[in-house]
């Protein structure tokens, strides 16, 4: 019954919270989903709450009664025609908005602490964190010295196709990137990935990074299992792996097959497109590749800024080709591909409800027709054309508000919380022109339905009543 009816709005904003708080223990797209279905059940909540509302009998008499007090009580006259128009505007802008929360900014977790990201054309085959080893590399003492504290990762690489997602096909030959067992360990050069899943440890004292180094046994042909990292995105659109556990078969340098086997997914890193696999399992499948070529730089104690840094390494390492660029830009590069699709999406749905708007001046005008002996009643009463132009308007205008408040109450339920879990890049200022064009485009097309309100004829409309 009605009083049942009653208990649903409640329910469901209890149940966004419960999924609200469920998805604070959630990552990635996961979270953005739960948050995502929080604010839908907000939207649900408020819409039916609405709905109650419209189709209350109101026996209270208004004490004083405006131009826009009269254009909210005339919403009440045909309620599934407010309801529609309502809900029109509030399903459009809540999707608008909330489908920020998808959108993904670069993250201490996504670059995993380290401010550049390098690489060189020619191996170097000296140790760029020693000052022995930049002295070898032709560093002078005043260079050397700048760099005292700086730290760097460096990696072997087997070169490979582009895995990442900025190819669009699908890679047979991954580039393979040999990490060594120090990456990772206990002290002040851990890195600060973040990790989508990984395969359990015996020893909670090592970090994720020591997966690389499981036994996981031997394949068909009786030759050892390589364990492997990924990307996530990697992994699931470059090279159409599952999860913890899913295969990959390469050729090693012999040309022969070699299986790998997932122990680790990183989320939305900046290693993306790469599969890492232990230097000593490297080193034994790839024994003609020599020195390092993939570098992850973090300025740490070093009080050089960021992009002399890079322009000081590139100076000096020439000769190898090396190129630095921000860990933070190029992992910008990757997330923007998931963006542009977000972004797409978004402006469809602004063109939807541009579009509503229409239909909102369409059932307007109807409105009108069905009126035209009252308005014509107010005319003959005594009212201006202009506040009856008011009084049309504004009922207008309340539709349009009323949906465009509750679809932005619903998504900011969504989006929020994951904007301060540092989680989404909201562009907040594109969303706020968004919805002031709405709004102007709403109002363009009340005054379509004040037009013909004001310029009906009164006598006939009269008669007609």
């Amino acid at each position: 019954g009605a009083s049942s009816r009653g208990y649903l709005p409640p329910t469901l904003l209890i149940a966004a919270v419960g999924l609200g708080g469920g998805a604070t223990q959630l990552e990635g797209e996961a979270q953005a989903g739960a948050f995502f279905g929080g604010g839908a059940l907000v939207l649900t909540a408020l819409l039916i709450w609405l709905r109650q509302r419209l189709r209350r009998p109101s026996l209270a008499q208004p004490q004083a009664l405006s131009l826009v007090g009269l254009a909210a009580r005339n919403a009440r006259r045909y309620p599934s025609r407010t309801l529609l128009s309502v809900a029109l505007a509030a399903v459009a802008s809540f999707l608008i908005i909330a489908l920020s929360a998808f959108r993904l900014a670069p993250t201490e977790q996504g670059t995993g602490g380290y401010d550049l990201i390098a690489t060189s054309d020619q191996p170097l085959h000296f140790d760029l964190n020693t000052s022995d080893g930049r002295e070898e590399l032709g560093f002078q003492s005043k260079a050397n010295k700048s760099l005292a504290g700086i730290e760097i990762a460096s990696f072997r690489i087997q070169g490979g196709e582009d895995a990442s997602c900025l190819n669009l096909y699908q890679t047979a030959q991954p580039e393979i990137v040999g990490v060594p067992p120090s990456f990772g360990e206990k002290g002040a050069t851990t890195p600060t990935f973040g990790w989508s899943a990984s395969a359990s440890l015996q020893s909670s004292a090592h970090t994720n990074w020591a997966v690389l180094q499981v036994d996981l046994g031997n394949d068909d042909a009786g030759q050892p299992i390589v364990p492997m990292v990924l990307d996530k995105n990697t992994a699931a659109y470059s090279l159409h792996l599952g999860g913890i556990g899913s295969q990959l078969t390469i050729e090693d340098g012999y040309g022969q097959p070699v299986t790998l086997e997932i122990v680790g997914l990183l989320s939305n890193s900046v290693l993306q497109g790469k599969v890492m696999i232990g230097e000593a399992h490297f080193l034994r499948l790839f024994p003609d590749t020599s020195g390092h070529q993939l570098f992850l730089i973090r300025k740490d104690s070093s009080e050089v800024a960021i992009d002399q840094l890079s322009t000081l390494l590139e100076t000096q390492l020439e000769d190898y080709g090396f190129d630095a660029v921000s860990a933070e830009e190029q992992l910008a590069g990757f997330l923007a591909v998931q963006n542009t699709y977000l972004s797409t999406f978004q402006s469809l749905g602004a063109l939807g409800l541009l579009l509503g708007t229409l239909g909102l001046a369409i059932a307007q005008l109807r409105s009108i027709l069905q009126r035209r002996g009252e308005i014509a009643l107010l005319r003959s009463s005594g009212f201006r054309r202009s506040r009856l132009a008011e009084l049309v308007l504004g009922e207008n205008a309340v539709l349009l508000i009323a949906g465009l408040g509750i679809g932005t109450v619903a998504a900011l339920v969504a989006v929020l919380p994951h904007y301060f879990l540092q989680a989404a890049g909201t562009p907040w200022k594109t969303l706020l022109v968004l919805l002031a064009a709405v709004v102007v485009a709403g109002l363009l097309a009340g005054w379509l339905a004040v037009r013909a309100a004001v310029k009906a004829p009164i006598v006939p409309s009269l008669r007609g009543d």
